[in-house]
C-alpha cells in the first residue's frame, strides 16, 4: 500500500493508492449472451458461490473465478453497483447499431474500487419482454432503478425494478411512456413524479410515483409539441434514414420533425424544465407545475448554438454542480454550448407559480444566455463522421466530458473556476484538455464511479464496456486493463445500494431546505446537482466550519493510527 497524505491546519487531502492487487477472474465465452450463469434455459438464477467476468488484462484463457465471499464480508452501507442495458431489436430503432443484439437486455455488475474491476452479478430482461432499454435513472432516495425502451412504432415502456445488494432485480412496476422511442427519464424535485421524454414523436409525459417508488397510476399529464400532427419521417425499414449518420441528407430528414431528447429541471427552484429539441435546433423552456405534476406552458425557446446556419442538434442538457452555468451538447455540430443561468428570473417564476399567478407574463423571457461554444472533436476532423453522445459534468465541478461517436473518443474539458483578470474569461467556461480513445466503437454512454476516479464506457458497436482511471488533477484518462463483453451496451447507470428504504423523508426535507440534495452514490447525470451556489448566513457558515474542523481532527487521529500501523508492517516485512 502506497500512502500519500497531505495535511495542514485548515485543509486535509488524503489519497491512498493500492498497488499489486490480485484480480481473479474468468474468461467469458465469445458468444455475447452465453456468459449467463444459469441452471436451465427457462429460468435465470444467480450463481451462489461465484460470478463469471472477463479480465482483459490477462491472457483471457486461464479459468478462475472471483469469489463473492469477500464482498459479502465487506458489505457496508454504500455498495456501488452498475446497471447496464443493451439493445435487442435494431429494426425498432431510429438509428442503426452495428454490434450484436442482446438476448438479454439488463445486467448488474458490482464495482471494485481497488482495481476498477467489475463482476457480473445478475442478468435479466429477456429480449422479447424488455425491448431496447436505453436510458435508466436510479432513484435519489430508494433502491429503485427505472429504465425505458426505444421503439419508433409502438409506445415505449418504463420498467421499475427494486435492486438488491446482491444485484438481483425485482420488477415492481411497468407503465406506458405515452410516446415512441422513449429516450430520457427525470425524477422531479419532490420525487413525486417521473417525467419521460419520447424522442421519435417528441412528446413529454408525467407519471406519478408512490413514496416507495412504484408507479401510482398511468400518465397524468402529456405534452405534444406537434399538436396532434402526423410524423413526416418514416422508419429505416420503410425507407427512412439511419439516425446514426451525420451527412446532409440524413440531417434533413432528422429535422423535418421536432425530436425532444431530454428534460432537465432547474436545480434551484425545480419549476423550469429545459428540453433540447434536436429536430428544431432549439432549447425549449417550460414552466413545470410541480404542485400538480404537469408540463405547463412553453415560456421560451432559444437556439442551442451560435446560429451559424448549420444544424446543431441539441441532445443533452447538464447543470454545473456549483456555478450558475449549464451545458448543452449538440449532437450534429459536435459542439458544447455554455449558458449562464438567470437565477433572479427563475426565482420570479417560482414565486409567481407559488401565488398561482399567470405564467404568460414570462413568455419570451429566457433564463439562459449563451456565453461560449467549443468543438468536441479536433478542428481538422470531419464533423460529418461524428455525432456526440453523452455530456457529463464531473462531480468535482472541474471537468466536462463528452463522448464522440465516430471519432471514438472522450473529449475532456477543464472548467474555468474563476473569472479571468482580463475579463475575457468567465467562470464555468471550458478549455480543452484533450481527446482519449475509448478502446471501442460508438461510445454512446459512460459513467463515473462514486469516487470520480474511474470511468466506465459503453462502446455500443464493439459490444464492450471498458474501464478507465480518471486523473482528478489533470483530467486525463488511462485504460485500466478491464474490459467486458456486453452485446450492444447503450447505458451505464450508477446504483449505490445502501440502507435507504427506511422513512427518511424528514432528512430529505432538511436537505432540500438548504438546496442540497445528497443522494448516496448519485448518478451525476441527475437533474439535481449535489451543490449549488447559495448565500448562507454567517451563523450557518460558522456552524458548518465547526463541524468541518471536528471532522478534520478526527481524520488526523485516524491518519496517525494508520501511520503507526504502516510502520509496524514495514518493520515486520523487514524482519
Amino acid at each position: 500500500v502506497k500512502q500519500s497524505i497531505t495535511a495542514s491546519k485548515d485543509n486535509l487531502d488524503i489519497n491512498f493508492i493500492i498497488s499489486g492487487t490480485a484480480r481473479i477472474t474468468s474468461a467469458q465465452s465469445k458468444d455475447n449472451d452465453s456468459m449467463v450463469p444459469y441452471n436451465n434455459s427457462s429460468k435465470l438464477v444467480q450463481q451462489a458461490s461465484s460470478v463469471l467476468t472477463t479480465d482483459a488484462s490477462s491472457d483471457g484463457n486461464s479459468p478462475a473465478v472471483r469469489s463473492l465471499a469477500g464482498s459479502q464480508a465487506d458489505d457496508n452501507d454504500d455498495q456501488q453497483l452498475f446497471f447496464v442495458t443493451s439493445y435487442s431489436d435494431f429494426d425498432k430503432l431510429a438509428h442503426g447499431p452495428r454490434g450484436h443484439a442482446g438476448k438479454y437486455t439488463l445486467r448488474v455488475y458490482r464495482f471494485y474500487a481497488n482495481d476498477g474491476a467489475l463482476v457480473l452479478l445478475h442478468i435479466n430482461g429477456e429480449a422479447e419482454n424488455v425491448i431496447n432499454p436505453a436510458f435508466s435513472r436510479f432513484h435519489p432516495r430508494l433502491n429503485v432503478v427505472y429504465t425505458c425502451t426505444e421503439d419508433i412504432e409502438e409506445n415505449g415502456k418504463i420498467f421499475a425494478y427494486q435492486i438488491e445488494s446482491d444485484g438481483s432485480l425485482l420488477q415492481i412496476g411497468e407503465v406506458d411512456a405515452g410516446g415512441t422511442s422513449t429516450c430520457y427519464l427525470t425524477i422531479d424535485y419532490d420525487q413525486r413524479n417521473l417525467i419521460a421524454v419520447n424522442y421519435w414523436d417528441s412528446s413529454l409525459a408525467v407519471i406519478p410515483l408512490s413514496k416507495t417508488g412504484e408507479f401510482k397510476g398511468p400518465i397524468q399529464s402529456i405534452y405534444d409539441p406537434r399538436e396532434g400532427k402526423a410524423m413526416q419521417a418514416v422508419a429505416k425499414k420503410h425507407g427512412g434514414v439511419n439516425h446514426s449518420n451525420n451527412d446532409d441528407s440524413t440531417i434533413a430528414q432528422r429535422q423535418v420533425d421536432p425530436h425532444s431528447h431530454a428534460l432537465v429541471l432547474d436545480p434551484f427552484e425545480g419549476c423550469v424544465a429545459y428540453v433540447p429539441d434536436l429536430g428544431e435546433d432549439l432549447v425549449r423552456e417550460f414552466w413545470y407545475d410541480k404542485e400538480n405534476g404537469r408540463i405547463g406552458c412553453e415560456i421560451n425557446t432559444l437556439p442551442s448554438g451560435l446560429c451559424t446556419g448549420k444544424p446543431d442538434g441539441p441532445r443533452y442538457f447538464e447543470f454545473h454542480p456549483k456555478f450558475n452555468v449549464a451545458y448543452v451538447v449538440n449532437e450534429l455540430s459536435c459542439t458544447v454550448a455554455v449558458f449562464s443561468i438567470d437565477r433572479e428570473l427563475l426565482s420570479e417564476i417560482a414565486t409567481a407559480a407559488k401565488h398561482k399567478n399567470p405564467m404568460d407574463a414570462f413568455k419570451g423571457r429566457s433564463t439562459l444566455k449563451l456565453i461560449q461554444s467549443i468543438k468536441t472533436v479536433p478542428s481538422a476532423f470531419p464533423t460529418k463522421l461524428n455525432t456526440c453522445g453523452r455530456i457529463c459534468v464531473h462531480q468535482s465541478g472541474r471537468f466536462v466530458i463528452v463522448s464522440n461517436r465516430g471519432h471514438e473518443s472522450l473529449a475532456i474539458f477543464r472548467v474555468k473556476q474563476s473569472h479571468g483578470s482580463s475579463g475575457k474569461t468567465r467562470k464555468g467556461t471550458l478549455a480543452q484538455v484533450g481527446f482519449f480513445h475509448t478502446r471501442g466503437e460508438t461510445p454512446r454512454h459512460f459513467q463515473f464511479d462514486n469516487s470520480g476516479q474511474f470511468l466506465i464506457v459503453a462502446n455500443q458497436d464493439s459490444d464492450t464496456i471498458a474501464v478507465f482511471t480518471f486523473n482528478l488533477t489533470s483530467g486525463e484518462i488511462k485504460y485500466s486493463g478491464n474490459e467486458y463483453r456486453v452485446p450492444s451496451p447503450n447505458f451505464v447507470c450508477s446504483c449505490a445500494i445502501n440502507d435507504r428504504d427506511g422513512d427518511d423523508e424528514h432528512q430529505l426535507e432538511i436537505e432540500k431546505a438548504g438546496n442540497r440534495i445528497h443522494p448516496s452514490g448519485a448518478d451525476y447525470s441527475s437533474t439535481i446537482p449535489t451543490l449549488v451556489e447559495i448565500d448562507h448566513s454567517k451563523k450557518v457558515v460558522e456552524s458548518e466550519l465547526e463541524i468541518a474542523r471536528k471532522e478534520i481532527a478526527e481524520l488526523k487521529k485516524q491518519i496517525s493510527s494508520m501511520t503507526v500501523t504502516t510502520e509496524s508492517l514495514t518493520l515486520n516485512n523487514g524482519q
